[in-house]
């Protein structure tokens, strides 16, 4: 069966009528970007081998990172040029590839077949924003929807000579010493003034006919996280008290086992924790380190104490429900900061990468342990979600992105790209219904339909003595009385 195999396909590849001459595995170039936490070898990297065993003696060249090969910032892409063009200058085909991506490899070569290698090539499955979008710094603001990027989890395909023009372009500016948020658009911007995307329909969202990629979904690992395991902190201040609150309070709050309200002033109807903090316009970092010292200094006071801690924004907005089911996948045990991945500067030594506030991050107790005391604010409005990843970075803390976390709108995101995900949070109330956007999103998973509106509910209402709308929130009194040295932030 194997030999008929393999004979088809060398048939397939010397057919006549192809538009370039046959593309051989070892000119192409594999790279799988492996999740931090992943499994050491990559699943994908199994299945493509076994796609060749006792077949061929002819295999392309695969590289997993982090694993066979490290490269710094290399989940921001434009980092790997230099060392690929370094290590394969005689390639003919770059496909970078997620661990979530899987493939048929002689559909992968048929796609390859279709165009000429000498030329300029960056081949994806095209995404396009329906509207500015901050995610994306507002870029094309006259028409968004005219600039096509590649949805990387279906892969990437460059052929060498766009390869070739992005390195180029490095070593004559070197790598971008900014902020990296959406590596697959950035890469297409990158590459505008030369070489623009050509979408491929064979670069699949579920596997089919003639399909040379798809993305296998996401699946939990096994038992939900127990609710009892999972505390929520909220940062909020007194402005937010009588909108945001409730909101919170009557959405995703009712499927948090433990939760609190940290402000800047104790509010008794709520009520909240004040954190002895003044509130800042930007950045928050003295009340993010502060609720940090406060979970500490509780979870040593109880035992069991929670195993995973979320700061969380009050206009986040959270399944609670996928949560648990997302971390069944993490080990507690380990030094981790999970949510969405930024990066600042991030392929260059100095770099870091951060997880964003606003889509919740998640830390297990033992980065929580590690990062109390051990990282005072540069000064009280220094951006707290950049700070604690520099901080979480420098004290062996791994920094864990999954696609399921959003800082911004689901309006700020294709809907093609969203309905691949395994989606966990959304963040901000601006021009939404943030309850109709728990509904759509979460609240089947939560089991917590909510049919009338936010104004004239009481059943959330600062001003209802059963404002805790049935969350077995930890009584405010537990953080108040803790005796928590404050230590000055260092200017």
């Amino acid at each position: 069966m194997i030999d008929i195999w393999f004979g088809a396909f060398l048939c397939f590849l010397l057919a006549p009528g192809s538009v370039a001459e046959a593309v051989r595995a070892d000119q192409i170039v594999l790279v799988i970007l492996r999740g931090v936490t992943g499994p050491p070898v990559s699943e994908l990297r199994r299945e493509i081998t076994r796609q060749f065993d006792g077949s061929s003696p002819v295999k392309p060249f695969i590289h997993v990172v982090p694993g066979d090969l490290y490269v710094k910032g290399a989940w921001t892409l434009l980092p790997l040029f230099p060392k690929l063009v370094e290590l394969h200058p005689n390639a003919t085909w770059l496909v970078i590839l997620q661990d979530t991506t899987r493939i048929n490899w002689i559909e992968l070569i048929d796609l390859t077949q279709r165009f000429d290698p000498d030329k300029e090539w960056f081949i994806g499955r095209e995404l396009f924003d329906k509207e500015p979008t901050i995610v994306h710094h507002f870029a094309f603001h006259h028409d968004p929807s005219a600039f096509k990027y590649p949805l990387g989890e279906t892969g990437i395909f460059l052929s060498w000579p766009a390869v070739k023009r992005v390195h180029s372009r490095i070593a004559r500016q070197q790598l971008p010493r900014d902020f990296s948020i959406d590596a697959q658009h950035e890469l297409a911007v990158y590459l505008m003034d030369g070489v623009n995307m050509t979408h491929s329909p064979s670069l699949c969202l579920r596997p089919g006919a003639n399909c040379a990629t798809w993305i296998q979904p996401f699946k939990p690992c096994g038992t939900s996280v127990d609710a009892d395991d999972l505390f929520f902190a909220v940062k909020t201040w007194s402005k937010f008290h009588t909108d945001r609150v409730p909101i919170v309070q009557r959405t995703w709050a009712r499927q948090a086992h433990q939760l609190v309200f940290f402000s800047d002033v104790a509010d008794e109807r709520i009520p909240t924790v004040s954190l002895g903090v003044p509130n800042t316009e930007s950045g928050h970092c003295s009340k993010t380190i502060s609720i940090i010292d406060h979970l500490h200094e509780w979870m040593a006071s109880i035992e069991p104490s929670p195993r995973w801690y979320v700061i969380a924004d009050d206009d986040s907005i959270i399944g609670v429900r996928k949560l648990r089911e997302f971390l069944s996948c993490h080990d507690p045990w380990r030094p981790l900061l999970i949510g969405q991945r930024y990066g600042y500067a991030a392929g260059h030594n100095y770099g870091y990468d951060y997880i964003t506030g606003g889509g919740g991050m998640v830390l297990s107790r033992t980065a929580l342990h590690l990062i109390a005391g051990n990282c005072r604010c540069p000064a009280p409005d220094t951006p707290d979600d950049m700070w604690l990843g520099a901080c979480s970075e420098s004290l062996g803390i791994s920094i864990v992105h999954f696609s399921g976390f959003h800082q911004a709108r689901p309006d700020d995101y294709p809907m093609e790209l969203l309905q691949t995900q395994f989606v966990i949070s959304f963040h901000k109330h601006w021009m939404l219904d943030p309850v109709q956007l728990y509904e759509t999103w979460f609240a089947d998973e939560d089991d917590f339909p909510i049919s009338s509106p936010v104004d004239g509910d009481n059943r959330c209402s600062v001003m209802d003595p059963s404002l805790h709308c049935h969350v077995k929130q930890q009584p405010a009194e537990l953080f108040q009385s803790t005796s928590i040295e404050r230590l000055p932030d260092e200017l």
